[in-house]
């Protein structure tokens, strides 16, 4: 679980999940010392039953799951928080509305409507202790607007005045797109617009976050809790070369 009270001391480092999704990659993770795994249910080819044993061993490890959802669904929101995700991160946020929905799913009574069962969120423990376990889960769950179009820039202070919404994340891709710079990624505009949700997450007390560069990272180092610049596509893409620049190299000596 990621302490929500104590996210905006943090500054956590996580693994983008798009085709890893065995169990060891959260073993390796661990070791490394990646702080939380990100899995991407958005863009990503992930096995769904592989999901739930990779989050489980991620939890009984200590290197908990943020399931970035499809799409704002009470499915996609609430089912992952079961399975044992200790967050969930809903795309393309732009309204208080949609921000209030998120809360409402992922969080039980009082600060949203979570429907309660037991499960991999309680390590299928004993039934009762309600809650016990609605108040932990409400303590250690993130519910995470992407910010990423100009639209949602321009409404984040309200975003993040919802109750029970615990931080943004700025995908600075998609956001360069609505700006109508697709390949100016980082751009004077765009920082411009990176800084005001930079800004409004201080201002809040909530927790701010990049999927980027770590250059683009690196600028906010200050202020920034949530960073993930390691993709694992990337990660074995620049593998695969190296491996083959060494085979070329070596038919250079034949």
């Amino acid at each position: 679980m990621i302490d929500v009270s104590t996210l905006r001391d943090a500054h956590l480092g996580g693994l983008l999940v798009q085709v890893i999704d065995s169990a060891p990659v959260a073993l390796m993770a661990k070791a490394a010392g990646i702080d939380f795994l990100l899995v991407d249910e958005e863009h990503g080819d992930v096995d769904d039953a592989r999901l739930s044993t990779l989050m489980m061993l991620g939890n009984q490890i200590g290197l908990p799951t943020v399931v970035r959802a499809p799409q704002l669904a009470r499915a996609d929101v609430s089912r992952p928080l079961d399975r044992g995700a200790s967050g969930v991160m809903v795309p393309m946020m732009e309204t208080p509305e949609q921000a209030r929905q998120l809360a409402d799913w992922a969080k039980y009574p009082p600060l949203g409507r979570r429907s309660y069962s037991g499960g991999a969120h309680t390590a299928y423990g004993p039934s009762g202790h309600h809650a016990t376990n609605m108040a932990r889960a409400n303590a250690g769950t993130l519910a995470i607007a992407q910010i990423e179009t100009v639209a949602g820039v321009e409404r984040v202070e309200e975003i993040l005045a919802v109750p029970g919404i615990d931080a943004a994340v700025v995908g600075p891709c998609d956001l360069a797109i609505s700006m109508g710079y697709p390949d100016a990624v980082g751009c004077p505009e765009e920082l411009a617009l990176i800084d005001r949700v930079r800004d409004a997450c201080v201002a809040a007390r909530k927790g701010f976050g990049i999927i980027g560069g770590n250059a683009l990272i690196g600028r906010y180092a200050r202020d920034i809790n949530l960073m993930v610049s390691a993709i694992d596509v990337h990660i074995l893409r620049d593998a695969f070369a190296d491996a083959a620049l060494d085979y070329q190299t070596i038919r250079a000596q034949a």
